[in-house]
Formats: C-alpha cells, sequence, structure tokens
C-alpha cells in the first residue's frame, strides 16, 4: 500500500521541480535582479517565490495598503499611479518585463499598480526576500543597481515634464519605450503602446487631444508611422531622439 507520506514526498518533488524549471526557463530572466544567481544558488530563490498571472486591468496593490511584498514582472505590463488629495489620479510610471516593484523600505505602498493587459509576476513576500538577501550579497547589490535605476528614471521624467515642449515629450515617450523594449532583448521597433491614449496623456501631462495631435505631427514629419492604435514604426530614431534633448 503506498502511504499518504509517500504520495506527499512525490508531489512535494514534482511542484519544486515545477518551480525551478518556471525560474530556469524564465525569458527575462537575464534582464532582471535575479541574473546575479548562478545556477547552484536558482532553486533556493525560486523556493521564496510565486508567480501570479493578471488579467488587464487588475489591481496588483493599491496605495496605502500594507507592502507586504514585492514584485518581478515577467510578462506585460504595469501601470503604476497615485491618487492625489484631490481625488484625481497621477500615472507615475509604465512598467515592463524585468521591472522590480513594490515599497521595499516603507510599511505601506506609496503609490497603486496595475495591469495593462495579461501580466505575470513573480511575487517575493518581504520577510523571506530580507533573509535571502543577508545570504546572497550579490543577489543584494543587485537589487540594490535596480532601485537606484528606478530612481534615475524617475528623475527623468520630472526632467520631460519640466523642461520638453508637448512634441519633445511625446517624442522622447516613445524613443524611451523602444530602449526598454531593447534592454530586455526584444524587437524595439515598431513600438508597443498597450496603454490607453488618456494614460499616456496623464503620464506626459498633456490633454488627450494633445497627445493625437502630436502623434499626428510625428507622423507627418516623417519620424513615425502608426501601425494601429497599440503600434507606431520608428522612421528615423536620431531625429527623434534629437528631437527629445
Amino acid at each position: 500500500m503506498i502511504r499518504f507520506t509517500q504520495i506527499m514526498a512525490v508531489s512535494l518533488r514534482v511542484t519544486n521541480g515545477e518551480m525551478h524549471e518556471r525560474c530556469a526557463l524564465c525569458r527575462i530572466r537575464s534582464y532582471s535582479f535575479c541574473r546575479a544567481l548562478g545556477e547552484d544558488k536558482l532553486r533556493g530563490f525560486t523556493n521564496i517565490s510565486t508567480e501570479k498571472v493578471f488579467t488587464d486591468k487588475q489591481n496588483i496593490f493599491l496605495q496605502n495598503e500594507n507592502s507586504d511584498s514585492l514584485y518581478n514582472i515577467t510578462e506585460g505590463n504595469i501601470k503604476i499611479y497615485q491618487l492625489l488629495s484631490d481625488g484625481r489620479i497621477q500615472i507615475i510610471g509604465f512598467l515592463y518585463p524585468g521591472d522590480f516593484f513594490g515599497s521595499y523600505n516603507k510599511k505601506k505602498y506609496n503609490y497603486s499598480a496595475e495591469s495593462i493587459g495579461k501580466t505575470k509576476v513573480c511575487v517575493f513576500k518581504k520577510d523571506l526576500l530580507d533573509t535571502y538577501l543577508e545570504k546572497n550579497m550579490e543577489l543584494a547589490k543587485e537589487l540594490l543597481n535596480m532601485t537606484s535605476h528606478e530612481l534615475m528614471l524617475a528623475q527623468d521624467r520630472i526632467g520631460v515634464l519640466g523642461k520638453l515642449n508637448a512634441n519633445e515629450r511625446m517624442a522622447k515617450f516613445v524613443i524611451n519605450i523602444s530602449q526598454q523594449r531593447s534592454r530586455i532583448g526584444w524587437q524595439d521597433n515598431p513600438v508597443s503602446l498597450p496603454m490607453t491614449r488618456q494614460d499616456i496623456a496623464d503620464y506626459l501631462g498633456l490633454t488627450l487631444e494633445t497627445v493625437s495631435r502630436e502623434i499626428t505631427k510625428l507622423k507627418t514629419s516623417k519620424l513615425i508611422k502608426v501601425l494601429n492604435s497599440k503600434q507606431i514604426y520608428l522612421l528615423d530614431k536620431t531625429r527623434l531622439s534629437t528631437l527629445c534633448h
């Protein structure tokens, strides 16, 4: 007779094997913070994470909720935003595969995160990740590097809103997305725009009408070609880059 403990042992081996395979075969592993881990440490790292799948416009977490987990995007996109005191929503960024997010040093999330289309994330409980980082300094350093990169992007956004006109903001937005896709090893042209035009407008501090007008200007100037509502082709990256500097 097969004992219950034997069944559980087999089940546990299968589950652990599937979890390890998930990390080992992850297509964005070389672009996320876990790239610092060798194969010998990957199995232990896999055991402290779970995978969650979100459909379009689902909340990953909300502003002011208890910050007990951190996230790494493996597929799809995330919109992060803050609720202002007057009730308005301020979009503060769009995240892509490989991006690590959450509020690491805070007890509560200081922004909300919402999926754009089907999105997969690895979820790390903060206490488990903290314990793991204490024993794996190479991973801790990589996480620090990613945090520094996020700060740089936030500062870059301030520059976009503070110094550039509407045409320049739109040009910089599409160039940044192209560069982001290139960073994770994906085709950087055409550029995918999974977010809504209204979200783009809110992020850039423009009206919806202005975003539509500036896209038309870039098209008329033969800098881009609009393939459909979610894709544009960059016809002249050099001129676009020059425009937003």
